[in-house]
Protein backbone atom coordinates (compact mmCIF):
# COMPACT_ATOMS: atom_id res chain seq x y z
CA UNK A 1 0.00 0.00 0.00
CA UNK A 2 1.23 3.43 -0.99
CA UNK A 3 1.42 5.43 1.83
CA UNK A 4 -0.13 9.16 2.09
CA UNK A 5 2.16 11.99 2.43
CA UNK A 6 -0.21 14.71 3.19
CA UNK A 7 0.07 18.29 2.09
CA UNK A 8 -0.83 19.81 5.66
CA UNK A 9 -1.02 23.33 6.97
CA UNK A 10 -1.54 24.75 10.40
CA UNK A 11 -3.74 27.55 11.14
CA UNK A 12 -3.89 29.90 14.42
CA UNK A 13 -6.87 32.73 14.27
CA UNK A 14 -6.44 35.10 16.85
CA UNK A 15 -8.99 37.05 18.38
CA UNK A 16 -8.81 40.35 17.54
CA UNK A 17 -6.87 42.36 14.38
CA UNK A 18 -3.41 42.86 14.91
CA UNK A 19 -1.26 46.18 13.50
CA UNK A 20 -0.02 45.70 10.03
CA UNK A 21 3.68 45.62 10.72
CA UNK A 22 3.09 43.02 14.13
CA UNK A 23 5.66 40.23 13.20
CA UNK A 24 4.15 36.72 14.31
CA UNK A 25 5.41 32.84 14.38
CA UNK A 26 3.91 29.45 14.06
CA UNK A 27 6.09 26.24 14.59
CA UNK A 28 4.88 22.66 15.41
CA UNK A 29 6.31 19.07 15.52
CA UNK A 30 4.46 16.12 15.30
CA UNK A 31 6.29 12.59 16.35
CA UNK A 32 4.61 9.08 16.75
CA UNK A 33 5.32 6.45 19.33
CA UNK A 34 3.61 2.50 18.90
CA UNK A 35 1.59 1.88 21.44
CA UNK A 36 1.80 -2.35 23.26
CA UNK A 37 -1.86 -2.06 24.31
CA UNK A 38 -3.73 -4.64 21.54
CA UNK A 39 -6.68 -2.79 22.79
CA UNK A 40 -5.74 0.57 21.79
CA UNK A 41 -4.67 1.60 18.11
CA UNK A 42 -1.52 0.90 16.76
CA UNK A 43 0.48 4.88 17.08
CA UNK A 44 -0.10 7.64 19.37
CA UNK A 45 0.91 10.92 17.60
CA UNK A 46 1.89 13.88 19.72
CA UNK A 47 1.53 17.45 17.65
CA UNK A 48 3.15 20.11 19.56
CA UNK A 49 2.69 23.92 18.53
CA UNK A 50 4.42 26.99 19.39
CA UNK A 51 2.90 30.63 18.24
CA UNK A 52 3.75 34.06 18.90
CA UNK A 53 1.25 36.58 17.32
CA UNK A 54 3.64 39.53 17.52
CA UNK A 55 0.56 41.73 19.11
CA UNK A 56 -1.06 41.78 22.51
CA UNK A 57 -4.37 40.21 20.89
CA UNK A 58 -4.65 36.07 22.06
CA UNK A 59 -4.79 33.22 20.13
CA UNK A 60 -8.37 32.04 18.85
CA UNK A 61 -7.99 28.48 17.50
CA UNK A 62 -5.54 26.43 15.58
CA UNK A 63 -6.27 24.75 12.39
CA UNK A 64 -4.03 21.72 10.95
CA UNK A 65 -5.21 21.28 7.35
CA UNK A 66 -5.07 17.93 6.15
CA UNK A 67 -6.38 17.66 2.07
CA UNK A 68 -7.14 20.88 0.01
CA UNK A 69 -10.37 21.09 -1.72
CA UNK A 70 -10.72 18.96 -4.50
CA UNK A 71 -7.62 16.40 -3.73
CA UNK A 72 -7.54 12.89 -3.22
CA UNK A 73 -8.62 12.23 0.56
CA UNK A 74 -11.94 12.14 1.54
CA UNK A 75 -13.29 13.18 4.94
CA UNK A 76 -14.24 9.29 5.43
CA UNK A 77 -10.55 8.56 4.48
CA UNK A 78 -9.23 11.00 6.98
CA UNK A 79 -12.04 9.40 9.91
CA UNK A 80 -11.52 6.27 9.47
CA UNK A 81 -7.73 6.70 9.88
CA UNK A 82 -7.45 9.60 12.70
CA UNK A 83 -8.80 8.45 16.15
CA UNK A 84 -9.45 11.92 18.29
CA UNK A 85 -10.61 11.89 21.75
CA UNK A 86 -11.34 15.11 23.41
CA UNK A 87 -9.87 17.27 25.32
CA UNK A 88 -7.32 16.56 22.70
CA UNK A 89 -4.62 18.52 24.98
CA UNK A 90 -3.59 21.70 26.57
CA UNK A 91 -1.70 25.00 26.24
CA UNK A 92 -0.45 27.66 28.67
CA UNK A 93 -2.57 30.38 29.40
CA UNK A 94 -2.94 33.78 30.70
CA UNK A 95 -1.33 33.92 34.17
CA UNK A 96 0.16 30.27 33.99
CA UNK A 97 -3.09 28.03 33.86
CA UNK A 98 -3.36 25.08 31.66
CA UNK A 99 -5.73 25.71 28.64
CA UNK A 100 -7.99 22.60 27.28
CA UNK A 101 -8.75 22.19 23.69
CA UNK A 102 -11.16 19.71 21.77
CA UNK A 103 -10.88 18.58 18.64
CA UNK A 104 -12.61 18.04 15.45
CA UNK A 105 -12.59 16.92 11.94
CA UNK A 106 -13.82 19.29 10.10
CA UNK A 107 -14.62 18.19 5.67
CA UNK A 108 -15.93 21.56 4.71
CA UNK A 109 -13.11 24.15 5.92
CA UNK A 110 -12.80 27.02 8.46
CA UNK A 111 -15.52 29.11 7.47
CA UNK A 112 -13.75 32.06 9.97
CA UNK A 113 -10.79 31.92 7.33
CA UNK A 114 -11.08 33.12 4.42
CA UNK A 115 -9.89 31.11 1.89
CA UNK A 116 -8.92 28.18 4.26
CA UNK A 117 -11.27 25.23 2.65
CA UNK A 118 -10.80 21.49 2.51
CA UNK A 119 -10.34 18.87 4.96
CA UNK A 120 -8.68 19.82 8.53
CA UNK A 121 -8.72 18.96 12.55
CA UNK A 122 -9.95 21.83 14.17
CA UNK A 123 -8.15 22.74 18.11
CA UNK A 124 -10.39 24.80 19.68
CA UNK A 125 -9.79 26.41 23.20
CA UNK A 126 -12.05 25.78 26.16
CA UNK A 127 -11.62 29.36 27.57
CA UNK A 128 -14.27 28.76 30.26
CA UNK A 129 -11.60 29.15 33.66
CA UNK A 130 -8.42 30.20 31.40
CA UNK A 131 -7.52 31.82 28.18
CA UNK A 132 -5.03 31.28 25.56
CA UNK A 133 -2.01 34.01 25.52
CA UNK A 134 -0.50 35.94 22.47
CA UNK A 135 2.27 34.02 23.05
CA UNK A 136 2.39 29.85 23.98
CA UNK A 137 2.71 25.90 23.33
CA UNK A 138 0.04 23.78 22.70
CA UNK A 139 0.33 19.74 23.06
CA UNK A 140 -2.01 17.63 21.31
CA UNK A 141 -2.26 13.76 21.18
CA UNK A 142 -4.55 11.26 19.01
CA UNK A 143 -4.35 7.87 17.67
CA UNK A 144 -4.26 5.98 14.45
CA UNK A 145 -3.99 2.44 13.61
CA UNK A 146 -1.36 3.25 10.38
CA UNK A 147 2.45 4.00 10.75
CA UNK A 148 3.94 7.22 10.65
CA UNK A 149 5.41 9.16 7.28
CA UNK A 150 7.73 11.74 7.30
CA UNK A 151 6.56 15.33 6.67
CA UNK A 152 7.94 16.58 3.92
CA UNK A 153 8.94 20.39 5.04
CA UNK A 154 8.79 21.80 1.16
CA UNK A 155 5.11 20.63 1.44
CA UNK A 156 4.26 20.97 4.74
CA UNK A 157 3.76 24.72 6.56
CA UNK A 158 2.28 26.38 9.34
CA UNK A 159 -0.05 29.56 8.96
CA UNK A 160 -1.01 31.64 11.74
CA UNK A 161 -3.89 33.87 11.08
CA UNK A 162 -4.85 37.10 13.35
CA UNK A 163 -7.20 39.27 11.78
CA UNK A 164 -7.35 40.14 8.19
CA UNK A 165 -3.76 39.34 8.15
CA UNK A 166 -1.58 35.96 8.64
CA UNK A 167 1.88 34.24 8.51
CA UNK A 168 3.34 31.07 7.90
CA UNK A 169 5.90 28.46 9.85
CA UNK A 170 6.71 25.14 8.90
CA UNK A 171 5.56 22.05 10.47
CA UNK A 172 8.15 19.23 11.29
CA UNK A 173 7.88 15.21 12.05
CA UNK A 174 5.45 12.66 11.18
CA UNK A 175 2.12 11.77 10.43
CA UNK A 176 -0.24 8.64 10.05
CA UNK A 177 0.70 7.21 6.39
CA UNK A 178 -2.78 6.51 4.25
CA UNK A 179 -3.54 4.83 1.13
CA UNK A 180 -4.93 8.03 -0.41
CA UNK A 181 -2.21 10.43 -1.50
CA UNK A 182 -2.89 13.74 -2.16
CA UNK A 183 0.26 14.77 -3.43
CA UNK A 184 0.03 15.44 -7.41
CA UNK A 185 3.14 14.17 -8.38
CA UNK A 186 3.27 10.85 -6.45
CA UNK A 187 7.18 10.29 -7.52
CA UNK A 188 8.10 12.97 -6.05
CA UNK A 189 6.59 12.78 -2.86
CA UNK A 190 7.57 9.03 -2.29
CA UNK A 191 10.97 10.12 -3.12
CA UNK A 192 11.11 12.40 -0.33
CA UNK A 193 9.73 10.31 2.33
CA UNK A 194 12.45 7.98 1.38
CA UNK A 195 15.32 10.73 1.45
CA UNK A 196 13.58 11.88 4.68
CA UNK A 197 14.57 7.76 6.14
CA UNK A 198 18.13 8.12 5.35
Amino acid sequence: MKMLLMSLALVATLAAAAPALATCSITGNCAATANTDPARPGWTYTLVVTWDTGTRYALSHLDLLLDSVGARCSCADMAEGLVLVNPAGTSDGEGGCAVPYTVALECQGDPSIPGVGGILLKFEPNEADCQPAATGTATFTFSSPLPPVPVDEDILSLVDKYGTQHCFGQLTGVFPGMACNPVADEGRAWGAVKGLYR
